[in-house]
């Protein structure tokens, strides 16, 4: 018994009878037939081009079509059509649709076109699995010889074919398993175990469950056969488990036969009587009579062993007609001897006599030893022309190679000198331009070396005067105070001033490459005016905002950063209090206009002229140009984007800076719209917010922010990818909490009525919400602001206006934690015990509590899950959204492995307990279902677990 079969189906061109009388012609004949086609059209044909996606669709076809009558009607249609791969892959799978149902003379008629038709096409991949599935047939009829020659054919084509594709290299592992059966029928196991396990390399690289199963059995067959148990237990158990894990039902009714095998010959009768029987119902449903015979003869040797006479020749009858209807010798073989074994027991010595004949028969006509000694010498013959050949490419190539050797040596040489006549007047030329541009490079790298280095020669002097201002002012003498704050303020400027000349110095050597991004450029520059809400209200200065539509380009957010907020500092520095400034953004065609308005003093003509200059500096009333640094920052980041900046200034009216950009959307890096109604934004509209995404998204966002711009910008960083629900206002936002019990919250900090700091500390104060991680967004930050929001309950503070790919990041690291929370849970039900899992002492609470109220509920079948959701004090959406944020489970997920976890401890500590009452403590009110799902989950049965079967 071994799994020499999977591979290959069988049949005859003869009748039974007749390929018994005339075996050895017929063998002989066919051999010299085949190998003279073979090597005929191997030369004459030339490899067919067929495309990894037409033979995947034309597979994909072919598989679809089930039944035989239904791939004779297809193979048809196929070839009236001219599709000639089609028709070569229908006849592959027709042949062995019939060859499963035993219909072994039609099979091999169909497989046999198949060879003539891939060979017509020249497809090297369909030739071979042809020649290989013609291999296995003759096996099957015990016509070795011939069998020998086709898998031989096959394997020598896999190994000469350059093809590296899944396919090619499947053949070749094929053909080596059919080689090996040959071998192993033959009884020369030395040579069988070596292919074999040839074979079982291949299919391990191809990561093939069912190739894998099938060569580990037929090793543990040989090691069955030597006498070696152990390992043949070893392998038998490794095949069993890969077939379990393939799905694979008749190489588990084999698995189950071999152990039977193993049990029998351990003297273990009634082990290995169940095991023949799971083998036999295993294959009841069927059509593959060859495989079934080996439970049904394993049966009545069985039966015959242990004196059951009466089953002996049930299971004998049984088998004799089903491989008389196939005509299989191999198995004829064995159910003849062991009637003649049966009658000799009875003392019918005639019928033993003859059912011996029988046997021997059938013996010789597989065995004898014409036919071994002429496979012994068509496999030596075959090797000899291998190495022969070998040998006389090897010599071919030599000789070319020396010839190809002579000729490169004179080309070489005649090149060399060419070559050494050119480089000498090249090397003379460049020499005088190198030095040049030697020259030119050095004094370059000087001049920006200085001016980089001087730059940063500033930051560490400044650092430390920051530093230590610092460090001065928790002094108590207010003159060491004030002159601490005078200090820190001239340090920033300075440390300000610093940061530009490194930003003017990077964009004229074009150090790194431009962020580019593409989203809604309305949302981002309202953000930055509102940074500068909190500090206008200090000063008493009207902050304003218009934008007509919104708009969305491509744009680089630390550029517009530089600019406007050059620009709003420069405004409010020189705005008088109670003054105004404003900033209006508006589209004009294929143009992006923005003005920045301010009610400060104004600039004389002269001024006007060299604002944008580097360093310049007016006179007078004109000093609040400053250093000359962020305006001449400004127009190099206008200048890059190819757009322009002015000014006009008239006294008493103030300041306003124009700038125009043109709009472009091709950027890579996209931003996703905001879900934002395109209604003007002005300083304190109500614009529209619209949840997006559905409850089937992946993760839901819930952004509390009373600015609406923000809300949109902030929106649009996950629209793409997540659920995003908004609230205006705390209130609004915690009811929404409640309702949606989000993954992660983004607020706000300055909102009226709740602040941000009180949607923390009631997000973690309620059961319902407290697993929630929150990110803090605000314009307004100090370390003590900081701790205070740490302190009631915020995850990160981020401030406005605040780089995207940082809260990517951010919401990313958040949200991965509980991806990674799940993944634990989805295989492990105890995991908020696992002292790895890094749960909350809130999350840790919650679900110590869901599982001592499933108990609970479980003891007073009582147990669903609105019931659970109500003691909980949730209604059913929160519990299923906090208990799949937590673990990655639905409710009722959950609490099956909470049964299945009580029901094993049932079974393996209350062995009085039937299967009904396990199911019925578990609460299950009917058994079937228990049975059901304990299998599921734990892939054998209830009483299997019990008896420690599979485990």
């Amino acid at each position: 018994m071994s799994f020499k079969s999977l591979y290959n189906p069988t049949m005859s061109l003869l009748t039974f009878t007749g390929w018994s009388k005339h075996k050895h012609l017929f063998s002989s004949a066919l051999s010299a037939f085949i190998l003279f086609s073979f090597l005929l059209t191997s030369c004459e044909r030339e490899k067919a081009s067929f495309s990894l996606e037409e033979r995947k669709e034309t597979e994909s076809t072919v598989r679809s079509t089930h039944g035989i009558d239904s791939l004779s009607l297809l193979q048809k249609r196929m070839e009236k059509e001219g599709n000639k791969l089609g028709s070569v892959i229908t006849l592959r799978e027709w042949g062995k649709a019939l060859r499963n149902e035993s219909r072994f003379d039609e099979a091999l008629r169909v497989h046999n076109e198949g060879l003539q038709q891939a060979e017509g096409i020249g497809d090297t991949l369909e030739w071979v699995q042809a020649l290989n599935n013609i291999g296995t047939d003759f096996r099957r009829l015990g016509m070795l010889d011939a069998a020998q020659e086709y898998h031989y054919n096959a394997w020598k084509m896999s190994e000469e074919c350059t093809d590296t594709s899944f396919t090619a290299k499947k053949n070749r592992a094929v053909s080596l398993n059919g080689l090996g059966n040959i071998y192993m029928t033959l009884g020369n196991y030395t040579r069988a175990d070596s292919v074999l396990r040839m074979a079982l390399h291949g299919e391990q690289e191809l990561h093939s469950l069912v190739g894998q199963a099938i060569n580990y059995a037929n090793l543990g067959y040989i090691f069955e056969h030597r006498g070696q148990t152990d390992s043949a237990w070893v392998y038998y158990r490794r095949s069993m488990v890969l077939n379990t894990e393939a799905g694979s039902d008749l190489g588990i009714s084999l698995c189950h036969t071999y152990f039977g095998s193993l049990y029998e010959k351990a003297h273990q009768y009634d082990k290995a009587t169940a095991e023949y029987e799971t083998a036999r119902k295993m294959m009841e449903a069927s059509k593959d009579e060859w495989h079934s015979l080996n439970s049904l003869i394993a049966l009545a040797g069985i039966y015959h062993i242990t004196g059951n006479a009466e089953r002996e020749m049930e299971y004998l009858d049984i088998a004799k007609q089903v491989a008389e209807n196939i005509k299989s010798p191999e198995h004829l073989e064995k159910i003849y001897t062991l009637y003649y074994k049966h009658h000799k027991q009875t003392g019918d010595c005639h019928s033993a006599l003859a059912f011996h004949e029988m046997a021997t028969m059938m013996r010789d006509s597989i065995l004898d030893m014409e036919k071994v000694n002429h496979i012994q010498n068509i496999s030596l013959k075959i090797e000899r022309n291998r190495q022969t050949k070998q040998m006389s490419e090897a010599q071919h190539r030599l000789e070319q190679e020396r010839t190809m050797r002579y000729i490169g040596f004179a080309v070489s040489g005649l090149a060399l000198l060419v070559l050494t006549g050119l480089l000498s007047m090249a090397l003379y030329t460049n020499r005088l331009r190198r030095r040049n541009h030697q020259a030119l490079k050095r004094m370059s790298a000087l001049r920006e070396n200085f001016f980089t280095n001087i730059t940063h020669e500033f930051r560490t002097p400044l650092t430390m005067i920051l530093a230590l201002s610092h460090d001065l002012q928790s002094l108590d003498i207010a003159e060491v105070e004030d002159k601490a704050r005078t200090i820190e303020q001239q340090g920033k400027e300075l440390l300000t001033l610093i940061n530009q000349l490194l930003d003017i110095s990077k964009m004229k050597s074009a150090v790194g490459d431009a962020d580019w991004q593409n989203g809604n450029i309305m949302a981002y520059l309202s953000m930055i005016v509102e940074s500068y809400r909190e500090y206008a209200r200090s000063r008493n200065i009207d902050l304003q905002f218009f934008a007509k539509e919104t708009v969305k380009m491509d744009f680089v957010p630390d550029y517009v950063n530089k600019v406007m907020n050059n620009l709003l500092s420069n405004a409010f520095k020189f705005t008088p209090e109670y003054g105004k400034v404003s900033v209006a953004v508006w589209r004009e065609g294929e143009n992006l206009f923005a003005d920045v308005t301010d009610t400060g003093c104004s600039m004389d003509k002269e001024t006007l002229c060299h604002v944008f200059d580097l360093f310049y500096q007016g006179e007078g009333d004109a000093k609040h140009i400053g250093t000359g640094v962020g305006l001449a920052l400004v127009k190099q980041i206008i200048d890059a984007v190819k757009g322009t900046v002015t000014v006009e200034s008239e006294e008493g009216k103030g300041t306003t800076f124009h700038i125009c950009v043109p709009i472009y959307n091709e950027a890579g890096k996209q931003i996703a719209a905001a879900p934002v109604i395109n209604t003007p934004l002005l300083p304190e509209s109500e614009t529209a917010l619209v949840d997006s995404g559905s409850s089937e998204s992946r993760f839901q966002l819930l952004v509390i922010e009373d600015n609406h711009n923000v809300a949109a910008y902030i929106g649009s960083q996950f629209a793409d990818r997540y659920a995003v629900s908004y609230a205006d206002n705390g209130k609004d936002g915690l009811e929404k909490a409640l309702e949606l019990v989000p993954d992660l919250i983004i607020t706000d900090l300055m909102m009226p009525g709740l602040d941000g700091q009180e949607v923390c500390r009631q997000v973690r104060a309620n059961e319902i919400t407290d697993h929630i991680p929150i990110i803090v967004i605000t314009a307004k930050i100090t370390e003590e602001e900081r701790i205070k929001g740490l302190e009631a309950g915020a995850d990160v503070y981020l401030t406005k206006p605040f780089n995207a790919d940082e809260l990517h990041t951010r919401v990313e690291k958040l949200l991965d934690r509980y991806l990674r929370l799940r993944d634990k849970f989805s295989k492990n039900t105890d995991t908020h015990k696992d002292k790895n899992t890094q749960l909350t002492d809130a999350e840790r609470r919650f679900l110590t509590k869901a599982v001592d109220f499933i108990y609970q509920l479980m003891d007073r079948r009582q147990l669903d899950v609105n019931t659970l959701a109500e003691k909980l004090c949730m209604s059913p959406r929160q519990f299923h959204r906090k208990l799949v944020t937590i673990t990655g489970e639905s409710p009722s997920s959950y609490m099956l492995k909470i049964k299945m976890k009580r029901a094993c401890h049932l079974l393996e500590t209350n062995p009085e307990m039937t299967i009904e009452e396990v199911a019925d403590r578990c609460g299950f009110r009917h058994t079937p279902n228990f049975y059901s799902a304990f299998k599921r989950m734990y892939g054998i049965t209830p009483m299997d677990y019990r008896r420690g079967v599979g485990i």
